[in-house]
């Protein structure tokens, strides 16, 4: 279940795009638009016993896997990256644990015209808004992505092939988008093209060097 109005290949769109001659679809016309952000006021403290704790939601609705998500926490290792625009908190919190706290707050990613969040990538921050560096062997490059990466990897493989070109919204666009493609090699369609943007009510708190 997501936005019925966006364009989804075999769900109400045609697999064959309705062209003739296997003639690619125009990406204007099938161009998807998210929104990225992060809530620091749903925090999570450690349980006391956590083998008594029941998920009631593991997977289900807009609720990440937890066993899949856990594992690419595991796989991944923090990169602290200092921020070349204002004092954002999105950024600055990235590097500020919260040892009693088992979530700091909680991302997403939804379609920027209705506002229906993409199923099943609903993660939750360990360190604020994070991205990662690969701790697997022989790969030194930032690939393995969690938290926001991970949710708009998933998202951009939800109901998407075929789609060629998505816009993202996201406050701190200018920062998160400087490794991007780096940062979720071979996590994130190939094909897809990725044009960040930052929305009216953020982009006056930038530099003019943002955009």
């Amino acid at each position: 279940l997501f936005c019925p109005a966006y364009p989804q290949p075999g769900i109400n769109v045609l697999n064959q795009w309705g062209l003739h001659n296997n003639t690619s679809p125009p990406s204007w016309k099938y161009t998807w638009s998210f929104v990225m952000d992060g809530n620091f006021k749903a925090k999570h403290l450690h349980p006391i016993k956590p083998f008594d704790e029941v998920w009631l939601s593991d997977g289900l609705g807009f609720m990440v896997g937890k066993d899949r998500y856990k594992m690419h926490l595991a796989e991944a290792a923090d990169t602290v990256e200092k921020s070349s625009c204002n004092n954002h908190r999105a950024v600055n919190q990235a590097n500020a644990a919260r040892h009693k706290l088992e979530s700091t707050g909680i991302g997403g990613v939804a379609c920027a015209q209705h506002g229906c969040f993409v199923p099943h990538y609903m993660v939750d921050f360990q360190k604020g808004e994070r991205q990662a560096t690969s701790t697997i062997p022989h790969s030194r490059v930032d690939h393995e992505q969690i938290n926001m990466d991970y949710a708009l990897c998933k998202a951009s493989r939800h109901n998407m092939d075929g789609i060629t070109r998505a816009v993202t919204f996201y406050d701190i666009n200018c920062q998160y988008n400087k490794h991007l493609q780096v940062r979720v090699d071979r996590k994130m369609a190939p094909e897809l093209t990725i044009i960040p943007g930052i929305g009216l009510w953020h982009v006056h708190g930038h530099q003019d060097s943002c955009y």
